[in-house]
C-alpha cells in the first residue's frame, strides 16, 4: 500500500508564497466571473408576490419547544368531555385565530360539544370563549364559521342529520346575536343549509316523511321535489326567493348567483335581488359552476350533447362561451379559468372573454394525474396551485414512493413559479415569501397531520413536522400551533430565516 502512494507524496511540493498568492487570485477572479456571469450562483429566486397577497411566516426554521400551552377543553369552565377536545382554526379577524371544537367520529364524542373562541396566536391567550351547544344542539359536533365579506359579524353553522343549525356571531365581542336556522321543529321539515355566500343562504326544508327512522338519512322517490328558499342571513325569515328543485339536482349559490335547474332548463338567479335568467345558449344542465370577477363560469351540457365553459353576466346575460372536450374539466379562480385535460394538460382562458392565455402539457410519470383544486387558489397568493399525484398513493407511503407534487403556475404565462415533492396525499396549506407549507392526514385513520415546509426556489425539504397522536398540527392566523388529543393547544417556537429576496437579473430555475 505504501509503494502505491508514494510516488504521490514524492511528486507534491509546496508552493512558494509568491506563487500560492497568484494562485489564490486567479481563483477570486475565476469565481467572480462565474457568480457575474450566471447570478443565480449566489441568490436563490422566489415567486414576486403583490400586495394583497396573504402569505404566512417565513419559517424556514424547524420549530423547537413552544412558547405557550392552553387547555382549551377547559376554557369554557367545564372540561369537555373525553373524545369531544377536537381544536381547529376556521378563521382569523385582527390577528387573531378563531377556532371551534371538531369531534369527530373515530374520537367517540357522542355528547353536545360546541365552543367557539377567539384566540391570540402569540400567547394562547382566549379573548373570549362561547359554548353554542344550547344553540346548536347535536349539530355542534360538525362546526363551521362563514365571515361576512366586511365587518365583524360572521356565521356559524352546524351540521347533523337531517338538519342544520346557524348563529350570527360579533367576532369582536363574541355576542351571539340571532339565529339564521332556529332549533329543530318535529312539525315541520328539516331544513339544510345547502350554501352561504355574501350574506346570503340557501336553505333546503326537506319533508319529514323523507327521514329515515334511524333519523340520518332521506328517502326520495323518483320525479319528487325539494322546496329551497335563500334569505339574508339577517332577515332569514323572508324569502328573496324560494322554489322547488328536483331531488336529483343540487342548487348552487355562489357569489352573487344562485343556479337552479329546472324543467325547462338551468336558471340564474340574482341572490340581491331574487331575478331569475334562463341560462341562453341551448343549456341543458349545469355541471358546476364558479365565480370569476363577478361573472358566473358554468360548465354546461346543452341540449345537443355538447359540453360547453359559458361565462354570464348578473344579468344573464351570454358574456363569452368555448366549447370542451368530453373529459376536460374546469376550475374557475379570479386570474384563470383553467381547463384541464387529464392527465398532465392544462390551458388558462381569460376570465373577461374566454381567449386563450396559455397552454401547458407537464412531464408527469405514467401513474400520476394533475389537476387544479379550487379551494387551494385560496392560499394561492396571486399563482395556480396544481396538485400531481399517483392513483397508487396512500395515507402510509410517507417514504417518497409515490409523492405528491405541488406546483405553482404563472397565471400570466404558465410558466412554474415553484414546484416541490411532499408526502404522498398532501395538499397546499400555505404560503410565505420563500417558503411554501404543505399538510396531510396520515395513518390508517387519518388522526394525525403532518406539515411539510419547502423552498420555493429549489423544492428541497427545509423541515417536516407531526401532531401529536390523534392531534392536530395547523396555522392558526399565521402562527404554528399543535394540539394534543386532550384539547391542550401548544404554541410553537418559530423562527424566520432571512434569504436574500432574489436574484438580480435571473431567471426562474422552475421556468
Amino acid at each position: 500500500m505504501g509503494n502505491d502512494t508514494g510516488w504521490l507524496r514524492g511528486r507534491w511540493h509546496r508552493a512558494s508564497s509568491g506563487r500560492r498568492v497568484a494562485t489564490v487570485f486567479a481563483a477570486l477572479l475565476v469565481a467572480t466571473a462565474v457568480v457575474t456571469t450566471l447570478g443565480v450562483g449566489t441568490q436563490p429566486v422566489y415567486p414576486e408576490w403583490s400586495e394583497g397577497d396573504q402569505l404566512l411566516g417565513d419559517l424556514r426554521i424547524a420549530p423547537e419547544g413552544e412558547l405557550w400551552s392552553t387547555d382549551l377543553a377547559a376554557i369554557h369552565g367545564t372540561p369537555l368531555p373525553e373524545g369531544c377536545r377536537g381544536m381547529r382554526p376556521v378563521g382569523e379577524i385582527g390577528g387573531d385565530a378563531v377556532i371551534v371544537s371538531s369531534a369527530t367520529a373515530y374520537d367517540g364524542c357522542d355528547g353536545s360539544v360546541a365552543l367557539l373562541a377567539r384566540v391570540d396566536p402569540a400567547t394562547g391567550e382566549a379573548r373570549w370563549v362561547v359554548d353554542l351547544a344550547s344553540r346548536l344542539g347535536e349539530s355542534g359536533l360538525y362546526m363551521n364559521m362563514f365571515r361576512d365579506d366586511e365587518g365583524p359579524l360572521a356565521t356559524v353553522v352546524g351540521q347533523s342529520a337531517p338538519s342544520s343549525r346557524a348563529v350570527r356571531v360579533d367576532l369582536d365581542s363574541g355576542a351571539v346575536l340571532a339565529d339564521v336556522i332556529g332549533a329543530d321543529d318535529e312539525a315541520g321539515p328539516a331544513q339544510q343549509m345547502s350554501g352561504i355566500a355574501s350574506g346570503r343562504m340557501l336553505v333546503a326544508l326537506q319533508p319529514r316523511d323523507r327521514v329515515s327512522d334511524g333519523g340520518l338519512d332521506l328517502e326520495y322517490s323518483d320525479g319528487e321535489t325539494t322546496p329551497y328558499r335563500l334569505v339574508d342571513v339577517d332577515d332569514p325569515d323572508t324569502a328573496i326567493w324560494s322554489g322547488d328543485v328536483g331531488t336529483s339536482d343540487t342548487p348552487l349559490l355562489l357569489g352573487s348567483y344562485l343556479v337552479v335547474e329546472s324543467t325547462d332548463g338551468p336558471v340564474v338567479i340574482d341572490a340581491a335581488s331574487g331575478d331569475q335568467h334562463p341560462v341562453p345558449g341551448g343549456a341543458a344542465t349545469i355541471e358546476d359552476a364558479g365565480v370569476s370577477r363577478d361573472l358566473l363560469v358554468a360548465t354546461v351540457t346543452t341540449r345537443a350533447g355538447e359540453r360547453e365553459a359559458m361565462a354570464l353576466d348578473r344579468s344573464g346575460a351570454l358574456v363569452w362561451s368555448t366549447p370542451l372536450e368530453l373529459t376536460e374539466t374546469v376550475t374557475v379562480t379570479d386570474d384563470c379559468i383553467v381547463l384541464d385535460q387529464a392527465p398532465a394538460t392544462l390551458e388558462c382562458l381569460s376570465a373577461d372573454d374566454g381567449a386563450s392565455r396559455w397552454k401547458r402539457v407537464l412531464d408527469l410519470d405514467d401513474d400520476y394525474t394533475a389537476r387544479v383544486d379550487a379551494y387551494q387558489q385560496v392560499v394561492g397568493g396571486g399563482t395556480i396551485v396544481v396538485n400531481a399525484g399517483s392513483a397508487e398513493a396512500g395515507t402510509a407511503d410517507l417514504e417518497g414512493v409515490h409523492p405528491t407534487t405541488l406546483l405553482g403556475l404563472s397565471p400570466a404565462t404558465g410558466e412554474t413559479t415553484f414546484s416541490a415533492e411532499v408526502p404522498a396525499l398532501s395538499y397546499l396549506a400555505g404560503l410565505a415569501r420563500t417558503v411554501g407549507f404543505s399538510n396531510a392526514y396520515v395513518g390508517q385513520d387519518f388522526s394525525q397531520t403532518m406539515v411539510t415546509a419547502f423552498d420555493l426556489s429549489d423544492g428541497r425539504r427545509l423541515w417536516q413536522q407531526r401532531s401529536p397522536s390523534r392531534g392536530t398540527l395547523d396555522f392558526w392566523a399565521g402562527a404554528l400551533v399543535s394540539v394534543d388529543a386532550d384539547g391542550v393547544a401548544h404554541g410553537l417556537r418559530t423562527q424566520a430565516d432571512v434569504v436574500p429576496p432574489t436574484a438580480d437579473a435571473a431567471t426562474s430555475p422552475l421556468g
